[in-house]
């Protein structure tokens, strides 16, 4: 993944205009990057949303990214900031999430000698205090008093955290920014039952998001090109194979279950690591994932069709 990372110098600001590789968006990048940036890994961009993305940004408005699994959603926010390098924290907002992961919480300290407690922060209000960019994962899984607290934090222009152990009302910086990722957005019903745990998102919890991305699978040929970017060495004719299939499953009334392009890459890799045993890499990274006993006989139709084995039994 080649990047523009020294596209433009702010001179005096420690950072630098980058080019998103793949897109025409320029963005604002740190120089050197922070520590805690993610480390760059390949990844294909999706021109329109990273220009959504960067209008978001711009205008202060919170990002949520929606979609089925394995589409995406986390990877874009946590990309840009690897190529920008930007300081990320990522929260899973599953059931084990409290409102101390993200406040804190008092903890037993040694002062002088005696054994007091003292208020750690969290992880959120640290990340408001410093200007990271923060990731709520399946935020729509959260538990009601973790988005109770969120509320006031996604306030675009006037971002706050209370803090009822110290008193103190944290005040997010400037660079500040904070991205939600969901596989229902709360609303979609026939989602929801495909995603246990998740749960309807209020109405005043969603217009706190000022822009809504919706990140969906891709079509076939792009589809090709983010795989072959995660996996540059495995056959095109192999990709091409695993992209046909996975884009007629999507379609298929009879294949019920979520075809990720996460699953299309680690099908590839297998491809690979095995030497183009298609049908042993497909059990591996396709099959043996799947919900049902129809869904598996569907898949290994397709899969043999598409990749010649029709006659071979």
């Amino acid at each position: 993944m080649g990047t523009a990372r020294k596209a433009r110098e702010l001179p005096e600001t420690g950072r630098t205009v980058i080019t998103i590789p793949n897109t025409k968006v320029e963005m604002e990048g740190l120089t050197p990057p922070h520590d805690l940036a993610p480390k760059e890994r390949p990844y294909r961009f999706p021109a329109d949303q990273v220009q959504d993305v960067a209008m978001a940004l711009r205008l202060g408005m919170n990002v949520m990214l929606t979609g089925p699994t394995g589409c995406g959603k986390t990877s874009l926010p946590v990309a840009l900031a690897s190529v920008l390098g930007r300081p990320l924290v990522r929260f899973n907002c599953d059931g084990e999430t409290r409102v101390s992961n993200l406040r804190g919480m008092m903890k037993p300290a040694a002062v002088d000698g005696v054994l007091s407690l003292i208020f750690s922060a969290g992880d959120l209000a640290i990340a408001m205090r410093e200007g990271y960019w923060v990731v709520l994962d399946e935020i729509d899984a959260a538990l009601p008093s973790v988005l109770f607290v969120l509320q006031p934090v996604l306030e675009e222009n006037r971002r706050s955290l209370h803090l009822p152990e110290t008193g103190e009302t944290v005040q997010a910086a400037a660079d500040f920014a904070i991205f939600g990722t969901g596989n229902t957005v709360g609303y979609r019903a026939s989602a929801r039952a495909r995603h246990a745990g998740t749960q309807m998102l209020n109405t005043a919890f969603l217009d706190r998001f000022g822009m809504v991305i919706d990140c969906q699978y891709p079509d076939r040929l792009e589809e090709i090109e983010r795989v072959k970017v995660n996996v540059p060495d495995c056959p095109e004719e192999f990709v091409d194979g695993v992209c046909r299939v996975a884009s007629e499953l999507r379609q298929d009334e009879h294949f019920r279950t979520d075809f990720s392009t996460r699953r299309c890459v680690q099908w590839a890799r297998l491809i690979q690591a095995y030497e183009g045993d298609v049908l042993r890499a497909a059990e591996l990274a396709v099959v043996r994932k799947l919900e049902n006993a129809t869904d598996a006989k569907v898949a290994r139709e397709v899969i043999r069709r598409i990749f010649g084995y029709e006659g071979d039994r």
